[in-house]
């Protein structure tokens, strides 16, 4: 009769280990759930305040009317293919789209508080009229000037999306390249439409500027949070 027991009392034990375990695994993915979901809420505001204030900040009454169409359709698309991206977590074994993405978002939205903040809608002009801009622009042109002003300014948005979209001591570590080209797909319709009164040169540098801190900031970014984990 003890033997006939046994294999009943041991597969009872199995049964509810495998349903216990079940339900813990349950209650982590539901716990990650939630916290997926309010981390892309946060992406998907940041993004659309971001975009919203770069786009509603700029003077139009300048511009041809299929301006306001042509930008904001490419910045709104951009940005939808952006969060798809973050939000579905799309990755392969060698390229972290999603975590990419979730770093050009979040540099979108620092920029568009940047541009709220910035006393002129012309960024460009704003700059030129400061003391370093004026300055670069008698050395080397507005070309120069507006390669400079690129970079410092991608600079610091590449660094504070990196720092926080990039982080985490559980998650392996990031090339800066893909992050920082996520950012500079984002910021480029923002830097042709401030560039549609000036030359070709101007927008190229101004390009060149913004990539290069991309890069720079990102690299930073992913530094410093390293160096802060490690301790």
């Amino acid at each position: 009769m003890e033997d006939d027991r046994t294999p009943q009392e041991v597969r009872e034990r199995v049964r509810t280990g495998i349903l216990s375990t079940l339900e813990r695994d349950i209650e982590r993915r539901g716990g990650r759930t939630a916290r997926l979901l309010v981390t892309a809420g946060a992406l998907g505001v940041s993004g659309g305040v971001g975009l919203t204030l770069l786009l509603s900040g700029h003077p139009f009454d300048h511009h041809p009317s299929w301006h306001v169409v042509v930008f904001s359709a490419a910045w709104a698309g951009l940005l939808v293919v952006s969060l798809a991206l973050a939000f579905l977590r799309v990755r392969t074994p060698s390229l972290p789209l999603a975590r990419s993405a979730s770093t050009g978002i979040l540099g979108l939205g620092l920029a568009g508080i940047c541009g709220a903040a910035c006393p002129d809608p012309h960024f460009l002009r704003w700059w030129s009229n400061t003391t370093v801009g004026s300055q670069l622009a008698e050395t080397g042109g507005l070309a120069l000037s507006a390669l400079c002003f690129g970079l410092v300014t991608s600079l610091f948005l590449g660094a504070g999306a990196a720092f926080f979209a990039l982080g985490g001591r559980r998650r392996p570590s990031v090339q800066p390249l893909l992050p920082a080209a996520m950012l500079l797909v984002l910021l480029g319709p923002g830097v042709a439409l401030q560039s549609i009164d000036t030359s070709w040169g101007v927008f190229s540098s101004w390009l060149l500027g913004t990539g290069a801190g991309a890069y720079a900031g990102v690299a930073s970014g992913i530094r410093l949070r390293s160096l802060l984990g490690a301790r």
